[in-house]
């Protein structure tokens, strides 16, 4: 039977966006079909061309709440004044609800898929799904994001201290999943599944087009080191560290507004709009990746092989959780800046030992978990099984996450 899967997706950096495309793709080769997507609008960012013009459906964009940067584009403004930010928004808010509740009700979905996007949670919230399943009158509701592993009792890389930042995030997540059938956390390491509580621990939604040869000849005569900025504010740090090492060559993605597709700094530094198909080409051929702490970008470079410095946005927590999470699974080493790390990425460059090999074999055959997890949500599938039964991926709900890996694995 040939399901129809309606997307919601939260906007926010290109983790969720690319994870989408990555899904829709597995989707459609086992015959199920995307008709719809609903995009959470941001107003601090543009979406990136590349999933307008690749997800291959009708795209909605629905006005949501947002994390808001300081003024100078680089630190994430504090928990009140992002409330104070969003506070303003409240109507728009609530006509971005009632889309989403339309478009259930037009497109008739067998199943509704979020990435995270807080309004879906609300949605089946105040329709009576504050229970671990959807109300009988909606689809069923799965949730696709690594934030979901934050809710994992064994969850490893929470920073010390911070119980008010580890409160804050786990009740945004829980906000979004509110109604869901099950829960797929994406994880950079096999963990154990928590099945009676709907949480299924699955590997990194990768696209496919990672796995295939570089899709143009070598630009570069010499080595050089691959950027991915979420704030463009942090081009300051780049260009500080760059005039202390003119010699060595980045390429640097951002999403600053209105910027040029490419602009040339001087001869070694060059900025790039976000494009994925020239972002993962490069990523192939670089010596090192540095980026802020996004999950998708360390995922990737753990699969080539590719040392990876991840510097934390300053002020959003997740992604202290995210370097440290980076850090336990091999990808590399973390620091407070790029200022202050990009020296440390080119010492890794020299004697980095890469996972790859360990991190392919839990991706293997992941296409195909993906499948079956969806299907069996479709089918009204109970999240409960028996305690110690083994999980897709041969893992057993005894199991823990222990320092990147688990017991028996």
């Amino acid at each position: 039977m040939s399901l129809r899967c309606l997307f919601v997706v939260q906007g926010e950096g290109r983790g969720h966006l690319t994870q989408a495309l990555a899904l829709r793709k597995i989707l459609e080769r086992a015959g199920h079909r995307v008709p719809a997507v609903l995009l959470g609008r941001n107003p601090n960012r543009e979406v990136p061309p590349f999933f307008m013009e690749k997800i291959g459906a009708p795209v909605e964009r629905i006005d949501s709440p947002s994390f808001f940067m300081d003024g100078h584009r680089r630190a994430m403004a504090s928990l009140g004044r992002t409330i104070w930010k969003n506070v303003p928004l409240i109507g728009p808010f609530r006509e971005g609800l009632r889309r989403v509740g339309r478009t259930i009700e037009r497109v008739q979905p067998d199943v509704v898929i979020n990435f995270h996007e807080v309004l879906a949670g609300v949605h089946y919230a105040l329709r009576g799904g504050l229970l671990e399943h959807a109300p009988a009158e909606l689809p069923p509701l799965v949730c696709v994001a690594h934030q979901y592993l934050f809710q994992h009792p064994a969850y490893p890389s929470f920073p010390e201290g911070r119980a008010w930042d580890r409160w804050w995030l786990r009740f945004f997540v829980g906000a979004t999943q509110l109604g869901a059938t099950k829960r797929l956390a994406l994880s950079l390491y096999p963990a154990a599944h928590r099945r009676e509580e709907g949480l299924v621990v699955m590997p990194p939604l990768l696209r496919e087009r990672l796995t295939d040869p570089p899709s143009s000849p070598p630009v570069e005569e010499e080595p050089f080191f691959l950027m991915y900025l979420l704030n463009s504010g942090y081009a300051e740090e780049v260009i500080c560290w760059h005039r202390w090492n003119p010699g060595v060559r980045l390429h640097c993605f951002w999403d600053r507004p209105g910027a040029s597709a490419r602009e040339r700094y001087d001869d070694t530094l060059t900025f790039h709009a976000l494009d994925d198909e020239k972002f993962l080409s490069m990523m192939k051929r670089c010596r090192g990746l540095a980026t802020t702490a996004g999950f998708e970008s360390v995922g990737e470079a753990l699969y080539l092989g590719t040392p990876v410095l991840m510097v934390p946005v300053e002020g959003h927590f997740e992604q202290r959780c995210n370097a440290i999470d980076g850090q336990r699974a091999g990808a590399g080493v973390a620091a407070r800046s790029f200022r202050t790390g990009m020296s440390r990425l080119q010492a890794l460059a020299r004697c980095y030992e890469p996972r790859a090999r360990r991190f392919r074999r839990w991706l293997d055959g992941a296409a195909g978990r993906f499948v079956r997890e969806i299907e069996g949500a479709a089918a009204g599938e109970r999240p409960f099984v028996s305690a110690g039964a083994p999980g897709g991926d041969g893992v057993s709900e005894e199991a823990t996450l222990q320092g990147g890996v688990t017991h028996g694995s």
